[in-house]
C-alpha cells in the first residue's frame, strides 16, 4: 500500500498530478489531495494599509475561503472514486511549501506530486518556487509533475 499526497492548487499542472497519482496507483493506495491557502491573503499588512478604513472581516468571512477549498476538492475526490482506494483532502494555511512538507509528514505518505508552473530563472527570483523548495527540503520521495 503506498501513501501518495498531491498538492493541488487549480493549475493544469497540478491537475496532471492527481491524474498521474491516479494512474499509477492500486485500489488498496491512499491519496490525500492538499490545497494550501496563504495565511496573509486576507490579513496581510499590505492589505490593511491599502485598505485601512474597511474592516475586512465584514468583507470576507474567515472561513470563506477554507470552505471554497475543501468544496472544490471535494468534488475531484467523488471524481476519482473508486480508482483508488482512500481519498481524503486536506486544507492548510500558511507557507505552501512548508505546508506541503508538514502534511506529508503528518500522514506519513510514501511520495509527494507537484506540478511546475515553469516561471523560469526570473520568475523564481521573484516570486520563489513552491516546487524548488518541496523538493530541496523533502524527507521522502518527490515526483515533479509538468
Amino acid at each position: 500500500m503506498k501513501k501518495l499526497l498531491v498538492a493541488y492548487d487549480g493549475s493544469e499542472a497540478s491537475t496532471k498530478a492527481i491524474d498521474l497519482a491516479v494512474q499509477c496507483s492500486t485500489p488498496d493506495d491512499e491519496l490525500v489531495i492538499l490545497t494550501v491557502i496563504p495565511a496573509a491573503l486576507v490579513e496581510s499588512t499590505f492589505t490593511n494599509m491599502l485598505l485601512p478604513t474597511i474592516d475586512l472581516s465584514t468583507v470576507v468571512s474567515p472561513g470563506t475561503f477554507k470552505e471554497k477549498a475543501m468544496e472544490s476538492l471535494g468534488k475531484i475526490a467523488k471524481n476519482i472514486e473508486g480508482k483508488i482506494g482512500k481519498v481524503d483532502v486536506a486544507v492548510e494555511a500558511g507557507d505552501p511549501a512548508d505546508e506541503i512538507l508538514l502534511v506529508a509528514k503528518k500522514y506519513d505518505s510514501d511520495i509527494i506530486l507537484v506540478g511546475y508552473k515553469g516561471y523560469g530563472k526570473e520568475g523564481r527570483f521573484l516570486l520563489g518556487s513552491v516546487t524548488d523548495k518541496v523538493v530541496r527540503h523533502a524527507s521522502r520521495s518527490v515526483l515533479v509533475v509538468r
